[in-house]
């Protein structure tokens, strides 16, 4: 029993790893490409950082030990806080706007009710500190759909929100903290019957609850905003539909129309998020590949005040839905499988060496005999077998 694994964290083999560092490389190429710099923040890092403002996490999600100070240590769970936290230390000397991108583990115990069923996995993504500009939003969301496109998923829609014509409605039908902590979810699930139960609970009615009973069918397309600003008059509201049009105008008008989508309800991250949020799905699969949005209050609670953008997408989420659409494991495979039998060893590592330089995947195999080297040559699919120093057989 002592090989087991803990729960929720498994091994990686050859051919998925292959697959995985593909996927892995692309994403690096395009982060690179529109220009953002690859970090790496401390995996292990103090708790008192993952506990406070807007970001602050739930102790149960966290991974923790100590160190010899008997300070309470937190696996990373993410990595926007750690990268605020680099914005607001060792970056503080930067000039904004900071481009910063990531591709890591990270560390988090699912909740129940979470798509994540993995206390160990992989998060890519970028932030874009210093830009407070619809122009910007919508850049991260380009990049987000072209993320998804060069994963080989160019069939995948990005859905649209804004919080802040959420919290704009809140504040007009007069619903406490409470209430709108339990409104959030059901709108984003478009449970009509359970929102209206739960309004009707706390005092609504009339033309109040009629707007809000609303807020659940707004999804389509630009249409949408027109509906949405029949529903509200109040500033906050309007400056949120204007602002999502901006970035929707620009998603469009840039040739992705057809891959991009507004829904209202759409309102996760509330405290944390301030603007435009997004999150990415593909047919046939569940839950959502990528999320992300504007949080333009997170970096002020470490001492450097930026507006910022971002998201995260999950690889092994990626990795899924690349399957579920027929992706297929790489067989391992060698260009050569070698058998030097009686060649003097050195003779081998000098030609092994050559064919190395030139690129080309070599194994030494230490075969008794010609059958044993033919056999391992079969099972590793060696495209060619060299016994001696001859070449015995040469496959395709």
């Amino acid at each position: 029993m002592r090989f087991l694994l803990p729960d929720l964290v498994g091994d990686t083999l050859s051919g998925e790893l292959s697959l995985r560092r593909a996927l892995e490389g692309e994403i690096r190429e395009e982060f690179s490409l529109w220009g953002f710099d690859e970090v790496l923040p401390a995996g292990l890092d103090l708790y008192d950082n993952y506990a406070f403002g807007s970001g602050a996490r739930d102790q149960r999600d966290l991974l923790k030990s100590f160190d010899s100070q008997g300070r309470i240590l937190a696996l990373r769970p993410e990595f926007t806080a750690p990268l605020a936290r680099l914005a607001a230390t060792r970056l503080r000397d930067e000039t904004p706007p900071l481009r910063l991108c990531y591709l890591g583990s990270a560390y988090r115990n699912p909740a129940e009710a979470s798509a994540q069923k993995r206390a160990e996995f992989t998060q890519a993504g970028v932030e874009l500190m210093g830009e407070n500009d619809p122009r910007a939003d919508a850049e991260v969301i380009l990049l987000a759909l072209r993320c998804l496109e060069k994963a080989g998923l160019p069939d995948c829609v990005l859905e649209l929100g804004q919080v802040q014509f959420f919290q704009g409605l809140m504040e007009e039908a007069g619903l406490d903290a409470p209430a709108i902590q339990e409104l959030r979810p059901l709108a984003e699930q478009k449970n009509s019957l359970a929102i209206e139960l739960l309004l009707r609970e706390r005092g609504l009615s009339g033309r109040v609850l009629e707007r809000l009973m609303e807020l659940p069918m707004l999804f389509g397309g630009g249409e949408v905003l027109e509906r949405a600003r029949r529903l509200s008059g109040s500033r906050r509201c309007m400056e949120a539909l204007d602002n999502l049009e901006q970035v929707y105008g620009i998603l469009c008008r840039s040739g992705w129309k057809d891959r991009v989508s507004i829904d209202l309800g759409l309102v996760r991250g509330l405290g944390y998020y301030t603007g435009v949020v997004f999150r990415g799905l593909a047919a046939g699969f569940g839950q959502p590949l990528l999320s992300g949005g504007r949080y333009d209050d997170l970096l002020a609670e470490y001492g450097r005040p930026m507006p910022a953008t971002g998201f995260a997408l999950g690889i092994e989420h990626l990795l899924s839905a690349l399957k579920a659409q027929g992706a297929q494991e790489p067989e391992p495979s060698l260009d050569v499988l070698y058998a030097p039998l009686d060649e003097p060893m050195e003779e081998t590592l000098k030609r092994c060496e050559q064919m190395r330089s030139k690129g080309l995947r070599v194994e030494l195999y230490y075969a008794k005999d010609k059958e044993e080297a033919e056999r391992r040559a079969r099972s590793r699919g060696a495209q060619k077998l060299i016994l001696g120093g001859e070449v015995a057989k040469t496959n395709g």
